[in-house]
């Protein structure tokens, strides 16, 4: 279900569901939704049945990772699909021995992710245009 990406074809994938989710659904702009990370952070994609269906981005940063561009295609969500991709974005950070996790919550899921464990980290802002908190979870030492 879920993977790192390693080819072009599934960085083309990863591209896809984003343009779908951020671009077309959000009506974030090209120029804000692709940037300079794209080609050196950790891509995460969730296919279904041979069809590209999620994504995720992971830029590690110090002693931190940071979890981008979560999306889930609109007929694949409500089925559990965004608690799979977190937990394997998780997963594969703390095998790569990191144990700090932040993202920048839409509003709208703030809930989901502190249903998963992380606690807001400051005031709502504008991100692409759209209002969004600072979350970050902490494995226990």
């Amino acid at each position: 279900m879920f993977k790192r990406v390693h080819t072009p074809e599934d960085l083309r994938q990863v591209f896809m569901v984003r343009a779908i989710v951020f671009m077309e659904e959000q009506c974030i702009p090209y120029a804000l939704e692709m940037d300079e990370h794209d080609y050196a952070a950790l891509h995460i994609l969730g296919v279904v049945d041979g069809e590209p269906v999620a994504c995720g981005r992971v830029r590690y940063t110090g002693d931190g990772a940071i979890f981008q561009r979560l999306a889930i295609r609109r007929a694949w969500r409500g089925q559990g699909l965004g608690n799979e991709l977190l937990d394997f974005m998780l997963e594969e950070s703390r095998r790569n021995g990191f144990h700090r996790f932040s993202l920048h919550a839409q509003i709208q899921a703030q809930g989901f992710y502190a249903r998963n464990g992380f606690t807001l980290c400051g005031e709502e802002f504008m991100e692409a245009g759209i209002p969004h908190v600072c979350m970050r979870l902490v494995d226990p030492s």
